[in-house]
């Protein structure tokens, strides 16, 4: 479950909400009165892997991936992918 604070409680325990981000790689929330002003804290690891997945999403590569998972043919002979336009 992900915890939430809100700014004042937050502020008061900033650093060590960072440390526990960082060391147990679970988001935290800091919610406002406005929810769309509400903002997640997570690791640098962590959102460098969702950045990663996302653009892998965006770009199709994903798609492939999951394809050739599924694929019942047999094995893809690996002098046969194109691995400039994946």
């Amino acid at each position: 479950m992900q915890e939430s604070y809100t700014p004042t409680s937050a502020r008061k325990n900033l650093y060590q909400l960072l440390k526990q981000v960082a060391e147990e790689h679970r988001p935290i929330t800091i919610q406002q009165k406005d929810a769309a002003l509400d903002t997640v804290i997570v690791p640098k690891d962590d959102w460098d892997a969702i950045q990663e997945t996302l653009y892998l999403y965006q770009t199709g590569t994903l798609a492939k991936v999951a394809e050739r998972e599924n694929d019942q043919s047999g094995t893809t002979n690996i002098d046969d992918i194109d691995w400039d336009n994946l």
